[in-house]
């Protein structure tokens, strides 16, 4: 089940890449991280090598995972980038996962930065990040979060600001930022390039949710672990979760009326409740949503991860 909530005030969570090399997710989880984005994607060709492994990996230990993409609008349109991502990252975006990210930083080529101020105006790269968030929203259905440092929050113009902040503020404090430039709120705060995390070698990158659990729940669209229905006074469970076969339920207010799981793709499959528990053995790997209905109208949804 999800342990995040009794390790502070945020939830708490990473970012991480190739160059975190080979990560034992099983250990993340259990040292408290919710959640991560990994690298899938920069410009209009490259894909992180890890992508996949962290990604299936970060999912069958029970994390909750979502995908970036490192923006190139030095050299490419944002609908080349946006295509990268989409036919990489595609399967990853939906309930269940984090929103998908556009990573706009500083690139650098041959070990020199990219200033993209100095190459855009304002207006052209407010432009060209809009170009891409659209083309994400629009095909997924899922509006995404845009990573940025304060320079590049106050360089873009406000008409950005509807897309959620991700904001890198590298202080080493899990307090809120001043400095997020046109928006007015944040999502995110990446407080830490140096965090160091069980099952990771070297620094990686911390980041925390800027609000609690059932917030956290509500991003994603789906619980991460235990429900709370708001009709009765208790928590149902379910495990083990990652599942590979049977998904047993716990502490429930009676036999479910109904049980239903729903692919990331929409499809509904009704089962059935024996000994205490569902059979999942035949779907195949991946994160499902668990709907229950009981009997005067308390109802329940969360979150399975099928190995």
């Amino acid at each position: 089940m999800c342990n995040s909530f009794i390790y502070g005030q945020y939830v708490h969570g990473l970012d991480v890449s190739h160059w975190q090399g080979n990560i034992d997710w099983n250990a993340v989880y259990n040292d408290g991280q919710v959640y991560s984005w990994a690298k899938a994607t920069e410009g209009m060709t490259y894909e992180d090598p890890q992508f996949m492994a962290n990604m299936t990996n970060g999912v069958n230990a029970g994390m909750v995972m979502g995908a970036y993409h490192f923006a190139r609008p030095d050299n490419n349109l944002a609908t080349e980038d946006a295509a990268n991502f989409l036919a990489v990252a595609g399967a990853y975006i939906g309930n269940g996962f984090l929103p998908p990210v556009l990573d706009l930083e500083n690139p650098y080529s041959s070990g020199q930065a990219i200033v993209l101020s100095d190459l855009l105006t304002s207006q052209e790269l407010t432009n060209w990040v809009s170009d891409w968030m659209l083309e994400i929203e629009t095909t997924t259905g899922v509006a995404p979060i845009i990573y940025v440092n304060g320079n590049y929050a106050n360089y873009l113009n406000s008409s950005i600001n509807n897309y959620g902040l991700w904001i890198a503020n590298p202080n080493e404090s899990q307090t809120p930022p001043t400095n997020i430039g046109v928006w007015n709120d944040w999502k995110f705060k990446q407080y830490s390039w140096w965090g160091n995390v069980s099952g990771i070698t070297g620094d990686v990158d911390l980041n925390i949710f800027n609000g609690d659990i059932t917030d956290f729940n509500t991003l994603i669209g789906v619980n991460t672990a235990q429900v709370m229905p708001a009709q009765m006074n208790i928590t149902i469970y379910a495990y083990p979760n990652p599942v590979a076969d049977i998904l047993y339920l716990k502490n429930m207010p009676g036999p479910p009326i109904s049980i239903s799981l729903i692919s990331n793709e929409g499809r509904r499959h009704l089962l059935k409740f024996q000994n205490n528990g569902i059979d999942i053995s035949e779907f195949a790997p991946g994160i499902y949503v668990l709907e229950m209905e009981f009997e005067y109208g308390v109802s329940s949804i969360f979150r399975v991860s099928k190995k």
